[in-house]
C-alpha cells in the first residue's frame, strides 16, 4: 500500500513539473503573437537544426505526434519563422528550415531560453543533473516499451476479430 502511494505521488509530481514548466515558457518566453511553447520550439530548431531537418526527425525527437508538429509548423510558417523546402526526388518529403525572421530574432529568443533555463536548473547541482537526465531517459523508455505493448495487443486483437468475422461468413 504504501509503495502505490509512492507511485501515485511520483506519477502526480512528473504531471505538476509538466504543467509549473508549460506555466514558466509561457510567462517567460511569450512574445508578440506567439506563445512561450510556440517560442521554445524555434528556440529548439535554431539549437539543434539551424541547417535544417525533416518533420519525421523532429517527431522522433520531440516525442509528439506528426499531426501536433504539423501544426505547430503550419503556425510558425503563417508568422514567416519557418518554410518548407521540397526535396527534389521526393516531394513528399519537405526539409523545415529557420527563416530569415526567424535568424534575426532568434538570438533574443535564445537569450529567454537560456536564462530560464539556468534559473529552473539551479537548484540541481551538475551531478543531480545528469542523474535526473538518466531517470527521464529510463521513464521515456517504459513509455516506449508499454506504448509497444500496446500495439501488440491491439494487432492480436485486430487479427482475432477479422478471423472470427471470416469464420462468421
Amino acid at each position: 500500500m504504501n509503495e502505490g502511494f509512492r507511485a501515485e505521488g511520483l506519477l502526480l509530481m512528473m504531471k505538476r513539473i509538466s504543467l509549473d514548466l508549460s506555466a514558466q515558457m509561457e510567462q517567460r518566453l511569450k512574445c508578440k503573437n506567439m506563445t512561450g511553447v510556440q517560442v521554445y520550439f524555434l528556440v529548439y530548431i535554431l539549437r539543434h537544426h539551424p541547417e535544417g531537418t525533416y518533420l519525421t526527425e523532429l517527431c522522433r525527437e520531440v516525442g509528439v505526434s506528426k499531426a501536433t508538429l504539423s501544426a505547430l509548423i503550419k503556425k510558425m510558417r503563417e508568422k514567416d519563422y519557418l518554410y518548407f523546402l521540397e526535396e527534389p526526388g521526393d516531394i513528399r518529403r519537405k526539409k523545415v528550415l529557420p527563416t530569415a525572421k526567424l535568424i534575426a530574432e532568434g538570438s533574443g529568443f535564445l537569450q529567454k531560453a537560456d536564462c530560464m533555463e539556468a534559473e529552473i536548473c539551479s537548484v540541481l547541482d551538475e551531478e543531480e543533473q545528469r542523474k535526473l537526465w538518466d531517470l527521464e531517459k529510463k521513464l521515456i523508455g517504459q513509455f516506449a516499451a508499454m506504448e509497444e505493448s500496446e500495439k501488440d495487443r491491439q494487432e492480436v486483437y485486430n487479427r482475432e476479430k477479422s478471423i472470427t468475422a471470416v469464420e462468421a461468413v
